[in-house]
């Protein structure tokens, strides 16, 4: 005979999944399309912000609605879009839909459930659960967003849950999901990714991405050619963009990038993140050229939105 006791741990845990579900709803949004068809969810970030996923939009609008419980339209406008993180942060009426409070996708740990959390246009909630497949340290995405942390997820995203919150099983929002990021799985743009590019985004209308106008692969430096023994890797410029930072400040193809503002040319992503506050300032960088030290000067530009070199 089968004991008692094993339906009813179904029946509360299912009631628990129903009770995330519940506590994330007032939140949620839905970003409708054509013949109100969904074409993602939005999360209520803070008072008066809006924030979804950026793939959705072929031409990025100035204004929409979004929908909230019941169908009830919101009107939104465009606060600034980082196509990079698949991020689109919107203004709506700071009493229009309740915030949810951000919580630490630090402690995420593969294996750990979690549960996307969207709306339909009808207004209805929509839900999808899985298992995290895997968690890794920062990551950069294949259009050089940042992300704090690599969440993904054990399959992909349903249609309409882009931009969706995600939250654990305890009912914290980790952050927000994304289809566009990876071609095999979901993935989950960390709570504190969101909040530094709405920071950005709302200060600036972009999100700062140091751009030189260089194509380049790492290379070692022969250890008589180094001019500071910890400087072992550079990078080999393979292409430079007419025009850009790089061409400008006379860099050449050919040249050995060892570092720029004293930041070690190891990896273009390296050297990216490392001058993301330096973007439209001059910087100092140091070359090999045909062996020989050489120096430069050169003005660091913003990274342009589709662009995949530094």
């Amino acid at each position: 005979m089968s004991s008692p006791s094993v339906p009813s741990a179904l029946a509360a845990w299912s009631e628990s999944l129903a009770g995330i579900v519940d506590l994330v709803g007032p939140g949620t949004l839905a970003v409708p399309g054509r013949h109100r068809r969904s074409l993602a969810s939005a999360v209520v970030w803070r008072a008066g912000i809006a924030v979804t996923a950026a793939h959705v939009f072929r031409r990025t609008p100035a204004t929409l609605s979004l929908l909230a419980a019941g169908g009830e339209p919101i009107e939104a406008s465009l606060a600034g879009i980082d196509s990079s993180t698949d991020l689109a942060v919107f203004r709506i009426g700071e009493t229009a839909a309740p915030p949810l409070t951000p919580g630490d996708a630090s402690t995420v740990r593969t294996g750990h459930f979690v549960i996307a959390v969207g709306r339909s246009t009808g207004g209805e909630l929509s839900a999808s659960a899985g298992i995290v497949n895997k968690v890794s340290g920062p990551w950069e995405t294949w259009l050089g967003g940042h992300l704090d942390r690599l969440i993904r997820l054990d399959g992909g995203v349903h249609d309409g849950l882009s931009g969706a919150c995600v939250a654990d099983a305890g009912g914290a929002v980790i952050g927000i999901a994304s289809a566009a990021l990876s071609r095999s799985y979901g993935v989950v743009v960390p709570a504190a990714t969101v909040s530094r590019v709405v920071d950005e985004l709302l200060s600036k209308g972009h999100v700062s991405r140091a751009f030189l106008g260089i194509g380049a692969q790492e290379v070692p430096i022969e250890p008589e050619q180094r001019t500071d023994p910890a400087r072992a890797v550079g990078l080999l410029i393979t292409n430079i963009v007419a025009g850009g930072p790089a061409h400008v400040g006379g860099l050449r193809i050919g040249d050995i990038l060892v570092d720029v503002n004293g930041i070690a040319a190891a990896s273009l992503q390296d050297l990216r993140r490392g001058l993301a506050d330096q973007v439209g300032k001059e910087v100092s960088a140091s070359a090999l050229r045909g062996g020989v030290a050489t120096k430069l000067t050169l003005r660091v530009g913003q990274w342009p939105a589709e662009g995949r070199r530094c």
